[in-house]
């Protein structure tokens, strides 16, 4: 028996047709899977950021301000000559005259908000004034 007779008689076009679905139905599975992929890597990067966080005890430690730090509102006022008087105290850090980058590097450390924006006003404004080969001086 051969041909069509031998498909029908051994259930061929069922399985002609069973093939063809479950290797759509695979790729259908296997596009759904990808398309939502992100979603799994953003459930495993939130259980590692998780796992890598200090404990509490060493938060609560590093909220505890040091001698030498300076307390800074979040926002800076907006006239110029308060601003300066909040920075005086890391003016006084410095030694005159000083280098734009060890200023910058001070108000980092005791988290000023845009040292460099700030720094900038200081100098239109004449309270920071240029002495020659990147070295400056703070007159108030």
């Amino acid at each position: 028996m051969y041909g069509f007779e031998a498909i029908n008689d051994n259930n061929g076009w069922a399985m002609a047709i069973t093939g063809p679905l479950i290797v759509m139905s695979g790729l259908i599975i296997l596009s759904i899977i990808i398309s939502q992929l992100h979603k799994l890597v953003a459930i495993f990067d939130k259980k590692a950021e998780q796992t890598t966080e200090p404990p509490i005890e060493s938060k609560a430690k590093s909220k505890v301000k040091s001698k030498d730090e300076i307390s800074v509102p979040k926002i800076l006022p907006n006239d110029i000559l308060e601003t300066a008087k909040i920075y005086q105290a890391l003016i006084e850090k410095l030694e005159q005259p000083f280098e734009l980058r060890d200023l910058y590097q001070v108000a980092e450390q005791n988290n000023f908000p845009h040292p460099i924006l700030t720094a900038s006003h200081f100098r239109d404004a004449g309270i920071l004034v240029c002495e020659g080969e990147g070295l400056f001086i703070w007159k108030r």
